[in-house]
């Protein structure tokens, strides 16, 4: 399962201080509002609910039931936990924590000091109103904060004489969420400030007038404009998330409000409800929230109605993308008798295919099933667009003549333990040497959002490897190989 998060430190209290009874959140000044279970202090160390900053954040969070494993991943960073562990992997290395990650009425609970020392969100503690207030770097919020973060009034009894200072905002009042321009007063009547006369509307934004989810679609409506929202899946608590740029909420939607959040009922069998939110004033933003029974899949739908947006919500089913490498223009290397690397791996990911869909609990997808180029952005995209759970995509390898061989690559480390089954099996099927399971940044492995591997077969520099690469029996044995490995990897016995 998937799902994405992130967060800011509160402060350690001082010894012998009392913690807060109520931690309030606050992101860029948006209140932050958990409807489950709220932040808490445990061993001095603030922990939050995923939920609450991961649908403001943008990371991906991913979550293994099997290991009880978090990995959060923002740009660069990624960072593994594992539930009552206090040791983490921060891009592969170890690294020891202060408390460890728990599970508490289903939700996953993160500590903010750890994390956030890692991801670009600086933040200011308040200890009169018990809040913590974060703020994303603008300019690139996936790089970790250098150097020491300012802690205001550490103590909670406020008696160290500081006075808390919030960088500047036009949005002063983070309860409400209402600030002091034009046009955003306090007056109920949003749109009629005290100051300025009325704010005349942005023509760039658009107004969302109807959000429907029935037993088998969710069907957005807008008054005009295009419907284009970006979207994203989270577990535990499981939810998919999409976020309509350049929308506003009618005004009976924006009645339905309560500390920004409005929830409708669901008739979809797959979904408990549906929320719904002023996600970002810039750009403006709306998002809607499916909160699901269990997993489920999103299927977008093309729409024949004007300023409408469709997709089919589905039970969720095991997808693997099988990758050929190379196609057309673009032949990979060329062995030592003059073969073309795309034609072994196209045969090879054929056979992988015939076989893996033989078992009806997974959907085999191939990014090119004939001698076509797909560019590895495409393919990343295809990936990534049908939601996989697995991608492996197949080489050969060129080099010396002498060399040879199978390896294995893998670029995150939660692909780590995909690469390490996938080279186990095909290291034994093939019969070459071991060189071993690699980290590097090929493109398609490193785009991703799922656990993703490259692997080259073998080297069609060398007779031997060569030799038996083109044939059917070995492609036959290495494909067997490569579906028994998934097969392991995703429990499917």
């Amino acid at each position: 399962m998937t799902f994405v998060v992130f967060m800011l430190l509160l402060p350690t209290y001082a010894f012998g201080a009392e913690a807060p009874a109520s931690i309030k959140l606050f992101m860029n000044e948006k209140k932050l509002v958990s409807d489950e279970v709220q932040p808490r202090i445990v061993s001095g160390n603030t922990i939050v609910p995923v939920r609450i900053i991961a649908e403001e954040i943008g990371a991906k969070v991913e979550w293994d039931e099997r290991t009880r494993k978090v990995t959060i991943t923002k740009g660069d960073v990624n960072i593994q936990l594992t539930i009552d562990s206090k040791s983490a992997l921060i891009k592969g290395k170890k690294v020891d924590m202060e408390v460890s990650p728990i599970i508490t009425n289903g939700n996953t609970m993160l500590p903010l000091r750890f994390i956030g020392e890692q991801l670009g969100i600086e933040f200011k503690w308040d200890a009169p109103t018990s809040s913590v207030h974060m703020f994303k770097n603008t300019d690139d919020n996936s790089k970790p904060v250098t150097g020491p973060v300012e802690v205001i009034d550490k103590n909670p009894d406020g008696q160290n004489g500081k006075t808390p200072t919030l960088p500047p905002t036009t949005n002063p009042d983070p309860g409400t969420g209402k600030g002091t321009d034009p046009g955003k007063g306090t007056d109920p009547e949003a749109g009629k400030g005290t100051s300025g006369g009325d704010k005349a509307p942005d023509p760039n934004v658009h107004v969302l007038t109807s959000i429907e989810l029935t037993a088998n679609e969710l069907v957005v409506k807008a008054k005009d404009g295009t419907l284009t929202p970006t979207m994203m899946k989270l577990a535990n608590p499981n939810r998919i998330v999409f976020d309509f740029p350049n929308m506003s909420l009618d005004d009976s939607y924006q009645k339905m409000l309560v500390n920004n959040a409005g929830e409708l009922p669901s008739k979809h069998p797959l979904v408990q409800k549906i929320r719904f939110s002023k996600f970002s004033d810039n750009p403006a933003t709306v998002r809607v929230i499916l909160d699901l029974k269990s997993t489920a899949d999103y299927r977008v739908q093309t729409s024949k109605a004007t300023n409408q947006w469709t997709a089919s919500i589905i039970e969720h089913q095991i997808t693997v993308v099988i990758d050929a490498g190379h196609g057309d223009q673009d032949p990979g290397a060329l062995s030592i008798t003059g073969k073309h690397e795309k034609d072994f791996t196209l045969a090879t990911a054929k056979k992988v295919n015939s076989l893996l869909s033989q078992d009806k609990r997974v959907v085999v997808l191939m990014t090119r099933s004939d001698d076509t180029f797909i560019p590895l952005d495409d393919r990343v995209s295809f990936a990534n667009d049908n939601q996989a759970d697995l991608f492996l995509s197949i080489h050969g390898n060129s080099a010396k003549a002498t060399i040879t061989g199978t390896e294995t690559y893998y670029n995150r480390p939660e692909s780590i333990a995909f690469a390490n089954t996938i080279h186990k099996y095909v290291v034994g099927a093939a019969g070459f040497a071991d060189r071993k399971v690699r980290q590097a940044d090929y493109r398609v492995i490193t785009k991703t959002t799922m656990p993703a591997v490259l692997v080259e077969v073998g080297y069609l520099s060398n007779k031997n490897d060569e030799a038996a690469m083109y044939k059917d029996a070995f492609q036959d044995k290495v494909a067997a190989s490569i579906v028994s490995a998934i097969k392991e990897y995703l429990n499917l016995k």
